[in-house]
């Protein structure tokens, strides 16, 4: 028997990707599963193939093994593979994987496969051997005893074995009626099953947006109310379901808390929530398109490095976003900020490295000390001809080229301001003749005064 090995770690299966099956093998092929301490409380498993005409075969796993039946090798390219093990009404489940099948070259003539025997199957054939074995003893006992009548009462035979096929015809119906039972029976695990993929499939969907970590929340929708208040040890919450609580303060969480995700679906004005509060490293915000305000969110705030907004498209006022944010190092988010107001959003940021999202600036009114002492900035990125007011990167000393470039192309056309860029990155990304190229570009194409500092 040619044994190959998968390891199921919590509803991940691993490790198919780490070898292949030759096609037409019958009977010689085994997985091994090792499971991790989230399966080992089923005591009955299986192992789910679908072959590439979308046909199932379920096949218990016995001692952490199961064979792999030879109608999903029989053509080449791939089978499906998942794993489910149940104990009363509770199913685990793994995700799905692919094994390759390569080629062999067993001829059509030696391919003498009979069906492989699936989960179900074994359930008719031990139900049906458990009826007959129900009923053994009283069939002998009256075989015995028609036996005897035949050696003692002799005219009596014909009588006796009459009653004899006429028990046992009434057991065979009975044996029918068993196996009827226990046929539905399984096609209403089967449905079962798809009911609970089904599910599966749904909840799959959400855990790539959530993760379900919605504790003690039914009892406190007030935003006064401390959503967590975890003891003296650093915890992380990746995702509160918060979508019903319109208003955030900074007395709603614990500083022991290092990470959260919140839902601000009913939030409008999201500020100085985390103003001069440390412990907090990482925020991640979903369903923001509803926030007008984004201001002081971070201000003061020594520990933050880290922020991840799904969108910014309702927002309009971005003041002292991460003011004196000093170890904030990635700032992301979805579609585009167009914003009025952006004093000192991110000034004295001095470990910020990237901030990954698009800025239009049309909408601008104040963009005083934006990126003041950015001194590690490399990525930013702004709509083409969106600036409309001077503005100031001179303390971004490592801008890269690309940043550089789309700073210069966002410049809005005529707009007589002045752009202040530092002289180290400027010298560091082009060369002499590029920077002739690009001075006479923002003078002369765009209009604005380059200031090099």
């Amino acid at each position: 028997m040619i044994t190959y090995d998968l390891m199921l770690v919590k509803q991940q299966l691993k490790g198919a990707d780490k070898f292949s099956i030759a096609a037409n093998a019958n009977e010689t092929v085994c997985l091994r599963f090792h499971f991790d301490c989230n399966w080992r409380r089923f005591d009955s498993k299986a192992a789910v193939f679908r072959n590439s005409d979308s046909k199932y075969f379920i096949i218990e796993i016995v001692d952490s093994r199961a064979k792999v039946p030879w109608e999903v090798l029989t053509k080449n390219g791939a089978f499906e593979l998942s794993v489910i093990g149940f104990e009363s009404h509770k199913v685990i489940t793994s995700d799905k994987a692919e094994i390759l099948v390569s080629e062999s070259l067993l001829p059509e003539d030696y391919r003498t496969f009979s069906p492989s025997e699936v989960l179900f199957d074994r359930f008719k054939k031990e139900c049906t051997a458990q009826a007959y074995l129900d009923y053994q003893d009283e069939i002998n006992a009256l075989k015995k005893a028609h036996t005897e009548e035949k050696i003692q009462l002799g005219a009596q035979i014909n009588e006796a074995n009459d009653r004899t096929k006429a028990v046992i015809a009434e057991k065979d119906r009975e044996i029918a009626s068993l196996k009827a039972k226990h046929d539905a029976e399984s096609v209403s695990l089967n449905r079962t099953i798809a009911g609970l993929n089904s599910k599966v499939t749904e909840y799959s969907r959400k855990a790539e947006w959530w993760d379900m970590v919605d504790h003690a929340l039914s009892l406190k929708t007030v935003a006064s109310y401390a959503l967590w208040a975890g003891g003296t040890e650093e915890f992380e919450l990746p995702m509160l379901n918060t979508s019903s609580i319109p208003a955030f303060s900074s007395s709603n969480f614990s500083p022991n808390l290092t990470s959260v995700g919140l839902d601000l679906s009913s939030v409008t004005v999201f500020s100085s929530v985390f103003s001069s509060k440390n412990g907090i490293r990482k925020l991640e915000l979903k369903n923001a398109e509803s926030v007008t305000t984004f201001s002081n969110v971070f201000e003061n705030c020594k520990t933050i490095k880290e922020v991840i907004i799904d969108s910014l498209e309702g927002c309009g006022t971005f003041t002292r976003f991460a003011n004196e944010a000093n170890m904030l190092q990635t700032v992301n988010f979805g579609g585009t900020l167009r914003a009025s107001n952006y004093e000192r959003a991110f000034c004295n940021c001095i470990v910020l490295k990237e901030i990954n999202g698009l800025f239009d600036m049309k909408a601008a009114s104040n963009v005083n000390s934006m990126f003041t002492n950015c001194t590690s900035l490399e990525t930013v990125r702004f709509l083409k001809d969106s600036i409309i007011l001077s503005i100031d990167f001179s303390g971004c000393v490592r801008l890269t080229k690309e940043s550089m470039e789309n700073i210069f192309n966002a410049l809005s056309p005529d707009a007589s301001h002045t752009l202040e860029i530092s002289s180290y990155a400027f010298e560091n990304n082009f060369t002499e003749e590029q920077r002739d190229e690009w001075i006479a570009f923002v003078t002369e194409t765009k209009g604005w005064v380059l200031s090099i500092v």
